[in-house]
């Protein structure tokens, strides 16, 4: 694996690595200089060259699935991360998060291995982990979580309230609904005493309307759940459009009091490294 190029911003690197068979993957680094979040450094690494989910808001899945990474190539975006980190004057990596091309829990065992090798080479142990909900494998991995000894906090891409208006959005959702996903969310936080995220990002006009306000908060009763709100980041795909920070904020307000929520800081996004925004190119852009 080569790094064929790298775009820099005041608080990320987005990488863009070239494989030995020719494919590209992107990766992202993202440096929170004030130390206000959990993890003041972490690495975003992709899992698999390509995405299958075709989840309508991500330009990862616009070309397709080419094939999943290996546990060496989850490895080595890490490490190179890492070397870098130490290189050029950024705080030394805190955590890894499994959120970048690809949904991890299809390459199930190269991720569960490359954790390992991550643990084992360079001493990390935090790892976080986003899907859009493959129910057996959020089961599987509370209990490799357990058994291997890391910790990795559980973020679910829910996006919307509704079996069917996620539909329109994460196709996979006909296969695994809502409340299938967030039953086996809340077994993961039962059963490694963790608390899993829900993931919910904005789009105007379409997951923000009274109804979904309303919704949501039932969603999370009775789980050890949190509401992570973002925006979404414009990959100029047509009838999607992002809100404006003050709309995220007016959402958050009005939904604060009813369940318990944070807003995600993005990262990257300037360099189209943000959620949603890494792509196999061969041009990094």
């Amino acid at each position: 694996m080569i790094v064929l190029k790298q775009l820099e911003t005041e608080d990320a690197v987005k990488y863009l690595f070239g494989l030995d068979d020719g494919n590209t993957i992107e990766t992202l680094y993202m440096c929170d200089r004030e130390r206000e979040l959990t993890y003041h450094s972490t690495v975003c690494v992709s899992s698999q060259a390509g995405c299958a989910m075709k989840c309508r808001f991500c330009a990862t899945g616009e070309g397709g699935i080419i094939r999943n990474l290996t546990a060496e190539e989850i490895f080595e975006q890490v490490n190179i991360c890492d070397q870098n980190c130490r290189q050029g004057g950024y705080f030394p990596l805190d955590a890894v998060v499994f959120a970048g091309m690809g949904e991890p829990l299809l390459n199930y065992d190269n991720v569960i291995t490359a954790m390992g090798l991550v643990k084992s080479r360079l001493g990390l142990r935090q790892f976080e982990l986003a899907t859009v909900g493959i129910v057996p494998n959020i089961r599987r991995l509370a209990e490799d979580v357990v058994k291997n000894g890391v910790s990795v906090r559980l973020n679910l891409s829910l996006h919307a309230p509704t079996d069917e208006k996620r539909a329109r959005l994460i196709p996979m959702t006909t296969t695994y609904g809502v409340n299938e996903i967030l039953d086996a969310g809340k077994y993961y936080a039962d059963i490694t005493g963790s608390r899993v995220r829900l993931r919910y990002m904005l789009i105007k006009g379409f997951n923000d309307t009274p109804d979904d306000l309303e919704q949501l908060p039932r969603l999370l009763d009775s789980k050890n759940m949190k509401l992570v709100l973002s925006g979404y980041n414009d990959n100029h795909i047509s009838g999607l459009n992002a809100p404006d920070p003050l709309e995220v904020l007016d959402f958050y307000n009005k939904i604060k009091d009813k369940a318990e929520c944070d807003i995600f800081r993005n990262f990257g996004g300037e360099i189209r490294g943000g959620c949603g925004q890494l792509r196999r190119n061969e041009k990094i852009s």
